[in-house]
């Protein structure tokens, strides 16, 4: 059997050649600098989508589907479809917000700092590591 690595291992060796092999060499000019680590960081949200954010997506289209009163199915789903089904629900939760002008503190509330809370894992993986 041929050995093949991992995605987030290629993410990850990327990640690495643009600090330690790129970022010398244009850390004089802004713009170019600033570009590398914004692509270093985005290659490390790619990794950690790859790694652990389906478990997280399927609780988020759960949660969506009880605030908004539609039944989501989330096993049997595909990548893309949990994704496209994730952003519906996410929208029809909105319009229900906003409808209702739910305020602050109730089971909405509740449910979009959950959601969010999911997002801000993938994106930064030091948010929550101090709770």
């Amino acid at each position: 059997m041929q050995y093949r690595p991992e995605h987030t291992d290629l993410l990850e060796a990327i990640q690495e050649f643009l600090i330690k092999e790129v970022l010398p060499f244009v850390k004089e000019e802004d713009a170019l600098a600033y570009k590398t680590l914004v692509s270093w960081n985005m290659l490390g949200v790619v990794a950690r989508e790859l790694k652990g954010s389906r478990p997280l997506l399927e609780e988020d289209a759960l949660l969506l589907g009880k605030l908004t009163g539609q039944k989501a199915e989330v096993k049997g789903m595909g990548d893309r479809e949990l994704l496209k089904t994730t952003h519906a629900l996410a929208r029809a939760a909105a319009q229900k917000i906003r409808a209702q002008k739910s305020l602050p503190g109730g089971d909405e509330w509740k449910t979009v700092k959950e959601v969010l809370k999911h997002n801000l894992q993938i994106a930064n993986p030091r948010y929550g590591a101090d709770t």
